[in-house]
């Protein structure tokens, strides 16, 4: 061994303080999209467009249906 302190290669795996920063979009997608701390949150999100979108889809193809039809 030489009089040199041996240097620690940075785990980036799994994040954490020792991760670069990165990008904004890397940062951003790391603070606020899979943080467990905001998953809660993220998955309301999810569930209330994707319920949004179907009643979309519902009514542009069943619409007629739902009018009623007066003679």
């Amino acid at each position: 061994m030489s009089g040199r302190p041996q240097q620690k290669k940075p785990a980036y795996i799994g994040g954490g303080e020792s991760a670069p920063a990165g990008s904004f979009l890397t940062s951003f997608w790391r603070s606020q999209i899979t943080a467990p701390d905001k998953r809660e949150g993220n998955i309301l999100i999810a569930v209330s467009t994707t319920v949004f979108a179907a009643a979309i889809i519902f009514t542009r193809t069943f619409g007629d249906l739902i009018v009623p039809q007066f003679a």
